[in-house]
This record gives structure tokens, C-alpha cells and sequence, in this order.
């Protein structure tokens, strides 16, 4: 799978709690290296890594990445490059001064979701061990919201600091893994989604190793009778893959959640590779969390039951 698919829809989404400081002091979420003045009516969000104000709607939604990954997301930050995630660019790409930085890049635009148009600014920065992308959003026409200034002066305000460590990171998501069934961690992304895979690359080109993506939602969850569809949806649009085709849907209670199970197969956008597919979610009143499993598929009878051991063991904090 080519990252640079999944990095550039996570512009897209909103992805818990922050830690305080003092007025007019970056604020840094916790298990983020990446910090900034928070505006005022912002506060911590508990459903993604950043801040938000439940009143106007807007937010600001800040999404680390490895370092490496700051020269493909760079080229593809552009009206052109952005096009595919629903952002309509409508200034000049900018450089950016951010602190603690050695590069970073700013763009403005708008972005149509769920029938609201929201504006967006977006800053692209580059620090010692990290790629960060800060969105901040606001609806279009909202009564209170922060003026141009106020945006202004915020992302002006961005600071990267030395990161916290990997485990820092995977102990402040809202889940936990019981079992890792062998799998190695190598990313926790926007405070909200664990990434790991089997094998010495810490990025996977294309298929050559599995990739295991546990990603949580606190805050909105689909009523129980809607759960196989919301599932089955999800599966079928998961990103830098094709072809997706469910085999089995099963759902199941146990341990105090609903168990929604699929898999199938699909094909490699990038190198054309078939491929093995896994989602299992645990849904719980207002909150869910589910695990993907993307392999070749001649590694099927490798990896699957060992991730499904894996899925199982999710509890939600």
C-alpha cells in the first residue's frame, strides 16, 4: 500500500484529551510533539487529536506522520494534489515559518462535508522526527466562529517539540490492545489510530508486509441496527486498495460490545497485488473502534487468525 493515499484522506477526516497550559502557551495534546496557541471558545477534544468548539463547529485537527513521509506529501500539496479529498485550494501554496521546523508550507480553501461547507487552512511542517499536518476548520457563515486574524495568529503560533516515545503515544490512545499476537508497533497517528505490520520495514512499500490499522471513534457511533451496513461500508471503501469483495459478515456479542466481523478480498492499487482483507469493530453504545488487516493474500493462513486474536482483545478506555 502507498501511504501517500491514506496520508492524503486523513486531511479530510477529523480524528483524545490534551493537556493544559497557560494562556498564550502552545498547548501540546497529549502524546503529540506538535503544539500551538489554543483560540479562545477552543477546547481539548475528546474524539480526535487536537481542539475543537462544539458551539461553532470549528476545529483544529493536528495528524503526525513519519518524517520521511514530509517530500511525498509536499508534492502533492497543491491545488492538483488536493483536488481527490474534496479541498478546493483558493490561495497560493505558501512557506510557513513554524517553531522547531526545518520546513513547513501553508495553503488555504474550502471543503464540502455532509452538505456543510467548511473553510480550511492547512499547514504542512517538517521537524526532527516528525511530518505534522495542522487543518483548521470552520463552517462557512458561522456565528462566533474565529475571524481571519484569529486563524491567522493561531497557526502562526505552531510549535514541534521533541516527540514523546512510541509507547508514550499507543499508552494515550482511548483503546487498548490486549494481544499483539506478534505484530510490531510502528505508528500512532493523530491520537486516535495505531498502526502495525510484521517485518523490518517501518513504512511497507506496496504489499510486502501486513499492515494492521486500529482506529477509534468516541464521540458518534451508528444505533445497533445500522451497524452490519455502517461496517460493511467502511470495508468497502478502505483506501490504496481496489476490487474490495466481502467473503463473510458475521456479528456477534460478547464482553460487553457487538462484534461486527468481515473479510474478503481485493487488489493492490499500487502493484496490482491480491490481497487478503480483515475488519473487525467493536461497537459499544456511542463509541467503536475496529481493526483492518490488509495482506497478500497468499499469506492468508499466516496472518489471519493471529490477527483476529488480536481484534478480539480490543477494549475500549
Amino acid at each position: 500500500m502507498r501511504y501517500i493515499t491514506a496520508i492524503l484522506v486523513f486531511i479530510a477526516l477529523s480524528l483524545g484529551g490534551g493537556q493544559m497550559a497557560f494562556a498564550q502557551e502552545a498547548v501540546f495534546p497529549e502524546g503529540s510533539s506538535v503544539g500551538l496557541v489554543v483560540p479562545k471558545n477552543m477546547q481539548a477534544s475528546s474524539t480526535f487529536s487536537g481542539f475543537e468548539d462544539i458551539k461553532t463547529g470549528a476545529s483544529i485537527v493536528l495528524t503526525e506522520l513519519p518524517a520521511e513521509a514530509y517530500a511525498q506529501i509536499a508534492g502533492k500539496f497543491n491545488a492538483e494534489g488536493l483536488a481527490p479529498t474534496g479541498i478546493v485550494v483558493t490561495d497560493a501554496v505558501r512557506d510557513w515559518t513554524v517553531k522547531g521546523a526545518s520546513a513547513a508550507r501553508f495553503v488555504h480553501g474550502s471543503q464540502i462535508a455532509s452538505g456543510i461547507k467548511y473553510r480550511k487552512w492547512i499547514v504542512l511542517t517538517q521537524g526532527p522526527t516528525t511530518t505534522a499536518m495542522i487543518t483548521m476548520q470552520v463552517p462557512d457563515g458561522a456565528a462566533g466562529g474565529p475571524s481571519d486574524a484569529d486563524v491567522e495568529d493561531t497557526l502562526r503560533s505552531i510549535a514541534v517539540r521533541t516527540p514523546p516515545t512510541l509507547e508514550e503515544q499507543v499508552a494515550a490512545l482511548p483503546f487498548k490492545v490486549g494481544q499483539l499476537e506478534g505484530f510490531r508497533p510502528i505508528r500512532a497517528i493523530a491520537g486516535a489510530t495505531y498502526l502495525l505490520t510484521d517485518g523490518p520495514q517501518d513504512i511497507p512499500a506496496n504489499s510486502s508486509q501486513p499492515v494492521v490499522i486500529i482506529a477509534s471513534n468516541l464521540g458518534t457511533a451508528p444505533e445497533a441496527d445500522q451497524r452490519m451496513d455502517f461496517a460493511k461500508q467502511a470495508f468497502a471503501s478502505l483506501t490504496g486498495i481496489k476490487d474490495v469483495r466481502s467473503s463473510n459478515e458475521t456479528s456477534s456479542e460478547a464482553d460487553g460490545g457487538e462484534w461486527v466481523e468481515i473479510d474478503g478480498s481485493a487488489t493492490d492499487a499500487a502493484s496490482g497485488d491480491a490481497l487478503y482483507v480483515a475488519q473487525i469493530a467493536r461497537f459499544e453504545t456511542a463509541r467503536y473502534v475496529r481493526a483492518i488487516l490488509i495482506v497478500r493474500g497468499s499469506e492468508k493462513d499466516k496472518y489471519a487468525e493471529r490477527f483476529r486474536r488480536l481484534a478480539k482483545s480490543l477494549t475500549i478506555n
